[in-house]
């Protein structure tokens, strides 16, 4: 089936995970960095502080991220749907009138929970579930919400913030999630699309959470697999934080990072989109060992590489690797653990992604301060990277017992 077919025969349910992956966009970090600034000055915090402050709210959403998750697999969808986004909003609404410092880390705990863990979480389980034949397009068409998200928000919110007070803002963004996001996802989720009352009664008869988790780690696959999963995240995270830092190191020119971001978006866009086709044919465990590859690759030219040429590469190839990601990891937990627990399954790993993206800033920092090259870091990057991806082969089904 043609990408174009299936969108078209399946246009409610996608356009439901389409909506949650660009809604998430308000608690990802790339737009709350936009009203750092703003809140530096109003609650008379240094960067310091606030970095302490957004980390431990990570980590708080992270741990709650399990348990909320798990719960994608005992409600029905729309109502669990319903709740992810009226915590959105409520998240929104907080932030909107938060008079002390400590309502603005509650908002930033609950902004951090609802759109980055649980609207994402939503999105990929929904698609992980629901379709068999065609996940992989199912989850390639869904994850278009981030790149839109990241390509037209920042503008949109960086205007408004220029005319209205950044409370008035925020206010602005409940209302849309109000009057949008929350009538959108009820039409959607409706009981009779795409057979979703036969597929909720049974979810309704998994087992409890403890049960799978332990049924989870004693499958001897996940170990191999949580390095390769935390690798992308980690380093992207780390490396892009400090990115002013690694161009002048590596002799680059500044001005060309906005530039090589819009290269690692469109390898973005282009690498998931054709992921999807070939998961559906050869599986997301035949596939998935070599998804790092091209990041391995992009570390390589920045490591190599002194031209003008090189940053773009890099975050190219980058870009390729996240792409291959957002499009196969939710196809996979369904090949390996079932698609009747997808929700457990998903909430779990997606903390251990966020545990990992709370920590990289801390850890790079801490090298840049210990004397460490830029070269230096790109080399332990590729080393690790290198090794999680050899340990990822023990999922080919060959090994299966």
């Amino acid at each position: 089936m043609t990408y174009i077919t299936f969108a078209l025969m399946e246009r409610r349910l996608l356009s439901f995970a389409l909506s949650f992956t660009f809604f998430s966009s308000f608690g990802q970090t790339f737009l709350i960095s936009l009203f750092v600034p703003f809140f530096l000055i109003a609650f008379e915090l240094s960067n310091a502080a606030f970095g302490t402050l957004y980390s431990a709210a990570t980590l708080s959403s992270a741990i709650a991220l399990p348990w909320l998750g798990q719960w994608f697999d005992r409600i029905p969808l729309r109502q669990y749907s319903l709740y992810v986004a009226a915590g959105l909003l409520f998240a929104s609404v907080l932030m909107a009138v938060s008079w002390h410092i400590s309502i603005l880390f509650i908002s930033l705990i609950l902004l951090r929970l609802s759109g980055q863990g649980l609207s994402s979480h939503t999105a990929a389980a929904t698609m992980a579930r629901y379709y068999d034949g065609n996940r992989g397009k199912a989850l390639s068409i869904s994850s278009l919400g981030y790149p839109l998200g990241e390509a037209i928000l920042p503008a949109i919110i960086a205007g408004m913030l220029v005319i209205f007070h950044w409370r008035t803002t925020w206010a602005f963004i409940a209302a849309i999630i109000a009057v949008i996001f929350i009538p959108l996802i009820w039409y959607l989720a409706r009981r009779d699309n795409h057979g979703l009352s036969e597929l909720e009664n049974k979810s309704a008869h998994v087992k409890s959470a403890k049960e799978n988790y332990r049924e989870i780690f004693s499958d001897s696959r996940t170990l191999y697999l949580i390095p390769a999963i935390i690798m992308p995240p980690f380093w992207v995270t780390g490396l892009f934080l400090y990115q002013v830092a690694a161009a002048e190191s590596l002799g680059w020119a500044v001005a060309l990072i906005a530039s090589a971001f819009v290269a690692f978006a469109i390898a973005r866009i282009i690498s998931g989109l054709a992921t999807g086709p070939v998961i559906d044919r050869f599986s997301a465990r035949s596939i998935f060992p070599f998804y790092l590859i091209p990041m391995v690759s992009g570390f390589l030219v920045a490591y190599y590489g002194a031209g003008n040429w090189a940053p773009l590469v890099y975050m190219g190839l980058t870009g390729v690797t996240m792409g291959l990601g957002s499009t196969m990891k939710a196809a996979l937990w369904a090949e390996l653990y079932g698609s009747n627990r997808i929700g457990t399954v998903q909430s779990l790993f997606a903390t251990v992604i966020v545990l990992s993206t709370a920590l990289s800033p801390f850890l790079v920092g801490w090298m840049l301060d210990s004397s460490f090259t830029m070269h230096t870091i790109l080399m332990i990057a590729v080393l690790s990277t290198a090794l999680a991806c050899l340990l990822s082969l023990r999922i080919f089904p060959m090994f299966d017992k």
